[in-house]
């Protein structure tokens, strides 16, 4: 999961209220203001008095107030974030299954290495649920085809997206016996939870 926490977006001497999430590919900004800036664009983070101040490489300047944590906002800010193959623990030795269209570049790209398989001989299967409908149906592919891999259900992120979400996925998997055993996120609009076989 993200980092996340509530701050106030200070700009010119306005404060607004706003919760600041920082993924693996962006920090978002929602609320009383609205901004995303991907991880790649950062150039400069500090952290004085319980503000962080970023400048992105457009030139764009943030400063946010989140009180105690600002130090360990600027650290976290200022690390490269992992790539997603390695997140989701895939490369060219690990056979793996699809299970409809992938929804960002990014994710075709972390699978591309990654020889494809039938659902039942892969080592990772990777299911994505664009609607109400293909959740349903999710646990019924997965006895019909005996899968026994670890799957990472790519599912729906926040209140933009119309996919479903977390809370409907887990609900569906867990009754198909499979519980959750990591999570990482996707896009803006998308993220992934592993489900796997048996309890925790």
């Amino acid at each position: 999961m993200g980092r996340e926490s509530r701050a106030y977006w200070l700009d010119s001497g306005d404060r607004a209220a706003v919760t600041l999430r920082l993924e693996w590919d962006a920090l978002t900004v929602r609320g009383a203001r609205r901004a995303t800036v991907p991880r790649t664009e950062f150039r400069r983070v500090d952290a004085s008095d319980g503000v962080i101040e970023l400048e992105a490489a457009s030139g764009a300047q943030y400063r946010f107030q989140v009180g105690r944590a600002a130090t360990d906002w600027a650290e976290a800010l200022s690390r490269p974030p992992r790539p997603l193959d390695q997140k989701l623990g895939v490369g060219p030795e690990v056979p793996i299954a699809v299970r409809g269209a992938l929804p960002v570049r990014a994710l075709a790209e972390a699978l591309v290495e990654s020889p494809r398989v039938a659902p039942w001989e892969a080592d990772l299967v990777f299911a994505v649920v664009y609607d109400d409908a293909e959740l349903e149906a999710l646990p019924v592919w997965l006895a019909e085809t005996g899968v026994v891999a670890p799957v990472w259900v790519i599912h729906g992120k926040g209140r933009d997206c119309d996919a479903p979400g977390d809370a409907a996925v887990r609900a569906a998997m867990h009754e198909a016996g499979r519980h959750e055993a990591a999570t990482s996120a996707i896009a803006e609009c998308w993220s992934a939870t592993q489900y796997a076989l048996g309890k925790p």
